[in-house]
């Protein structure tokens, strides 16, 4: 994170006094509008002739004797979540402070009153967008208040045109047979992004996470969308809370905002089923596509401070190009965006930006893709290439960008005019909300992850990690794998329901973390819907194992318990997912009695791996009914050896073994059919599991 003082340095921009014309109007004009006011045909011009520029002040006009008060009316006015956010950033100083008190209404007024039309207003830049000519702006210029005044830049959406799809560009479906969920056209970019195995083994899928969308409108009446909660809404560009066209708006206004959150959110088995379905979302409508011109960075600034205080976790937004800029002003530090989402990260949030397309044309990334905090998005063909439109890095400074790739070509989306049909597009547009929802699984995990870690999580866990380059970063995404960077992961086999005896029940668990565990992993029960209790789990033998017990019930009686454990770095996790939003639960049979030693099941017993199929650790609970040694291995469909789990002498009663995937010499192991083979007791007992890559 840039520090605060290159930050206010960001802000100043540069001073121009021409020889010839000295005065104290011109010292705060950028180099770049004055060269535009000397062209009265410039592009940038309305077509009555006025620019749209940033006006940036010097204070918040508020005295110090008045700070403390208007800090706390600016507190009332953010999202209790937003405030819990930015606290478990861990931010220096105040979670609120001056950035977040609103412009002096007296230096507006006095904008005002030269000429120029006010159009957005942003807190954390202490700056405001206006349109004036260029009498105006010399006005405004001459104003005490006033630091800098500056164009505004323009963007375009991060997307390509996307001729008649070939066969080449539409994504291949991975086997059905292979993924619990049917993710219909959509398999193929699930499969490359590693989502399936978070879904399945994880059991996320974003709840808890709210995810802002920066874009064009939205049609949220999609077959695919019509579940999404949407927290709040607002159309930047007409100033109202309707985010799908209306009165005078192109057919088109909704298309790509509809077609970026299908790509996060969709839930429609066999059609389209995206990353994070169950994630909640505020939609901020910021281009204005009436116009037939880019989106502007005064609308994108104010959607993201407003985003940003509704709470909501995650900024996804795909822009592609900048106007005005230079590759020089590329350094992380001196673009307004850039800027912006810096700051907004700062106060906790996940910002993911599209590299964005310009590979053959400028040949580098787009603001604010360059901001050290931003989680910048390149594009990948399906078979993990680079694409032909996706831009690269690195930025001015030389830092290697973008950070992260995911599927951007062929990429299967909701048609937005089309309630029931789907459509196949392509562009950074969509690898980046890929991304978006790969980090609300992460998120969804690990709730208090700063925005560093999230990125650290995608990047540590990427295709090519040890040697990341300036075409896909650090490398195609995988959402198991950076999901489970930070945080306990647990192995457990839920008990089941009912229960045949009346207690007391053992419960065993794997509980494995990067960073090893902070204590002991704990078991929290409640007994027929009263208050939760906890109790320490102890090791049970085995590396990672661990074993507690529930106490006994009367017949009838609900038990509901989870797992929860803190990682070396105070990260916690739950088991089931949720915890004591979803705990698991068993009944007890009625008339059920105390249990006994050991099940009458032979002298040994084998049960069938849990999960299965598996990718990449499966649990293998077995048991012996007198001690002695006993030998558990793993052999493939040929009949020949890949692991030897287990080789030692165990206690009689129930035993756990994970298998992480891996053969002997630490090699993850190709999918496919093995077998788990016990031998104890005299006895052979042996099952099939599928691993599925």
């Amino acid at each position: 994170m840039r520090s605060w003082r290159l930050l206010i340095l960001s802000l100043l921009v540069v001073l121009v006094a021409a020889v010839a014309h000295p005065g104290p109007e011109r010292a705060a004009l950028s180099r770049r509008l004055v060269l535009t006011m000397g062209e009265p045909d410039h592009p940038a011009r309305t077509a009555d002739g006025r620019l749209k520029i940033w006006v940036r002040f010097r204070d918040k006009d508020v005295p110090a004797a008045g700070l403390p008060a208007a800090l706390a009316r600016a507190e009332g006015m953010i999202h209790p979540r937003a405030l819990a956010r930015r606290a478990r950033a861990g931010r220096e100083g105040p979670v609120v402070d001056a950035g977040d008190l609103p412009l002096s209404s007296r230096y507006l007024a006095r904008c005002r009153a030269t000429g120029a039309d006010l159009h957005r207003q942003s807190r954390w830049l202490n700056a405001a967008s206006f349109l004036a000519d260029d009498e105006e702006i010399r006005r405004l210029a001459a104003l005490p208040e006033v630091a800098g005044i500056d164009l505004v830049a323009r963007f375009a959406r991060a997307d390509v045109p996307t001729p008649v799809p070939t066969p080449a560009d539409l994504p291949v479906p991975a086997l059905k047979t292979q993924t619990v969920i049917d993710y219909g056209d959509n398999a193929a970019a699930m499969a490359q992004a590693g989502v399936p195995a978070a879904h399945e083994l994880l059991g996320l899928s974003g709840a808890g996470v709210v995810v802002g969308m920066l874009d064009t409108g939205f049609r949220t009446t999609h077959e695919s969308l019509a579940h999404v909660p949407v927290l709040g809404a607002w159309d930047f560009v007409n100033d109202d809370p309707v985010v799908d066209n209306e009165g005078t708006d192109l057919s088109s206004s909704r298309n790509h905002g509809t077609e970026t959150l299908s790509t996060v959110a969709a839930w429609k088995p066999g059609l389209l089923v995206a990353p994070a379905w169950n994630v909640s979302v505020l939609l901020g409508k910021t281009e204005d596509v009436s116009q037939e011109v880019p989106i502007e960075e005064d609308h994108w600034v104010a959607g993201l401070e407003w985003a940003e205080a509704q709470g909501a976790d995650i900024i996804s937004s795909s822009l592609g190009y900048i106007d005005w800029y230079v590759f020089e002003d590329l350094d992380g530090n001196t673009c307004v965006t850039t800027v912006a989402a810096d700051l907004g990260a700062g106060r906790g949030l996940v910002v993911v930006n599209s590299a964005g397309n310009d590979r053959a044309a400028s040949g580098h990334l787009i603001a604010p893709a360059d901001a050290d905090s931003v989680i910048s998005v390149g594009a990948v063909d399906a078979a993990g290439v680079v694409t032909w439109f996706s831009s690269p890095g690195p930025t001015s400074d030389g830092r290697i960008k973008p950070d992260v790739a995911a599927l951007g070509q062929g990429n299967r989306v909701a048609d937005p005019n089309l309630d029931t049909g789907y459509l196949n597009l392509s562009g950074t547009s969509f690898s980046c909300p890929l991304v978006s929802a790969v980090a609300a699984l992460v998120l969804e995990r690990v709730p208090d992850l700063t925005p560093v870690e999230v990125a650290e999580a995608l990047r540590l866990t990427a295709s090519h990690a040890s040697a990341p380059d300036n075409d896909t970063g650090w490398g195609i995404v995988n959402a198991y794998g950076a999901a489970t960077w930070f945080g306990p992961v647990f192995t457990h086999t839920a008990l089941a329901d009912p229960q045949t005896a009346a207690g007391p029940y053992p419960v065993t668990a794997t509980v494995a973390a990067r960073l090893g565990l902070d204590g002991a992993p704990q078991l929290v029960h409640r007994v027929a819907g009263g208050p939760w209790q906890t109790t320490a789990m102890s090791p049970a033998g085995p590396p990672d194992l661990f074993s507690g017990a529930l106490p006994p019930v009367a017949g009838g009686v609900t038990v509901e318990y989870y797992l929860t454990a803190l990682d070396g770095d105070g990260h916690q996790t739950t088991w089931p997912q949720g915890g004591a939003a979803a705990p698991y639960g068993f009944t007890v049979a009625p008339g059920a009695s105390p249990a006994g030693d050991i099940p009458a099941r032979g002298v040994a017993w084998l049960e069938p791996n849990t999960p299965n199929p598996f990718n990449p650790r499966t649990e293998l609970r077995f048991g012996l009914a007198a001690a002695g040694p006993a030998r558990l291995d793993i052999f493939d469909a040929r009949g020949g050896l890949v692991r030897s789990l287990l080789d030692a002498d165990l206690q009689a009663g129930d035993h756990v073994v994970v298998w992480d995937g891996r053969d002997d010499r630490g090699r993850s192991a190709s999918s496919g059919t093995y077998l788990a083979r016990l031998s104890a007791g005299g006895a052979l007992r042996q099952h099939k599991m599928q691993l599925v890559r």
